[in-house]
Order: C-alpha cells, then structure tokens, then sequence
C-alpha cells in the first residue's frame, strides 16, 4: 500500500514539473476534441482512446490541462483529480469535458487554446495536445420598426 501510495506521488510529481514537454507520438492512443471549434459558454468535450493493444496508465483520473498559449507556458486550468494511477486497456476510451472556466472560475475569453494530456505506454510518458478555438457568442440585433 505504502509503495503505491509512494509511486502515485512520483507520477503526480513528474506530471506537474514536466508541462513544458510534449511528444506528438501517439503509439496507438489517440486524443481529440469533439470539435475543434466551439461557442463561448459551451462545454468542451475531448475524449482519448487506447487503439492500442496494450495497457495505457493515466497518473490520475483527470490527467489533463489547459493552456492559453501554443509554447504551453501558462496552464489556465487543471481539474482536481484524485491522485490514482488508473488503466485505460485496449480499445476503451475515456472522455472528459472543460466548462471554460479557469483555476479563478471566470470565464475564458474568445480565442485559441491547447489541450494536453498525459498517459503511459511501455513504461513511457506521451503528452498529447489538441488546439480548439473558442468563438465569441454573436447575438443578432433585431431590427425594430423605427429602424426598417
């Protein structure tokens, strides 16, 4: 139990000190959002999918973030996840959804973001990123009669 215990906290660990490294390999395991563009207020969706044959571990059970920059300098949001080493066996899928709020829980602003996640194949850590665009909600300006 204590070496369990020991090893999520060595996983945890790496997962925080390591946000600026990624690897676009993907071995098998594919993560991507529902959609690459999505309105302001709605909710985010991404899932990942082991199309592997073998195990993939997740250092938690929520092992992603959200980073409003490309060079993934600045994470805006991070959910609170147990810290549980979970397995992801072949051809499963997992799926999670951001609300667009960051760590503050304001609400994002219009524009572009990345998504990461980070699992284990092999004994080996992939980081997988994904860009969506988040578009302002457009109301149209009814015309009233005095207008016409």
């Amino acid at each position: 139990m204590l070496k369990k215990a020991i090893l999520t906290g060595v996983v945890s660990t790496l997962f925080i000190f390591s946000l600026k490294s990624f690897s676009i390999t993907t071995e098998g395991v594919e993560f991507k959002p529902e959609r690459k563009v999505f309105k302001k207020g709605e909710k985010v969706c991404f899932t990942l999918k082991n199309k592997s044959g073998r195990d993939i571990y997740l250092p938690s059970s929520a092992p992603w973030a959200v980073f409003e920059d490309n060079d993934m300098d600045k994470v805006i949001y991070s959910p609170v996840a147990t810290q549980k080493i979970e397995k992801l066996e072949p051809y499963q899928s997992k799926k999670w959804c951001w609300d667009q709020k960051t760590f503050d829980n304001d609400e994002v602003t219009s524009g572009d973001y990345k998504i990461r996640i980070t699992v284990f194949k092999n004994g080996k850590r992939l980081f997988l990123a994904e860009n969506i665009k988040i578009q302002p909600e457009y109301t149209a300006k009814k015309e009233t009669k005095e207008e016409k």
